[in-house]
């Protein structure tokens, strides 16, 4: 029985040795620097930062309302939404895939929705702490 731990630890030896066979990554799944220019970039920073203006400034036209704060918020992202859609253009000038695309525009407004709530929600719960309604 002593021969088994000897020729375990002799196939572990060996199999350390031998080099590791490279998998080639999917080519989906390694990273790419981006191959948009950046007048395009400009243009897109420029139309989300158009897009938080917007909810800033209906965020606050609309913080006093005294509705529920779901609905509150389901008002300002309506209200910016078309800021938000303008974003998309550049995107299709550059010819990049509306699934990317989308899904980009997808996780600003996600995002944003997350904000808006979050302000909104707040300022309702201060003001019903004051005794406010």
């Amino acid at each position: 029985m002593k021969i088994a731990p000897c020729l375990l630890a002799a196939g572990l030896t060996f199999s350390a040795a031998l080099p590791a066979a490279e998998k080639p990554a999917e080519p989906s799944q390694e990273w790419q620097p981006s191959t948009l220019k950046p007048e395009t970039l400009d243009k897109v920073h420029e139309g989300l930062r158009g897009y938080d203006r917007c909810l800033n400034e209906q965020t606050q036209a609309h913080l006093h309302d005294k509705e529920d704060s779901r609905k509150v918020t389901d008002v300002i992202l309506t209200a910016c939404e078309p800021k938000l859609v303008a974003v998309k253009a550049p995107f299709d000038a550059e010819k990049v895939p509306a699934v990317i695309s989308e899904r980009y525009l997808r996780s600003k407004r996600s995002h944003a929705a997350q904000q808006v709530v979050r302000v909104v929600m707040s300022t309702q719960a201060v003001r019903s702490s004051q005794g406010k309604p």
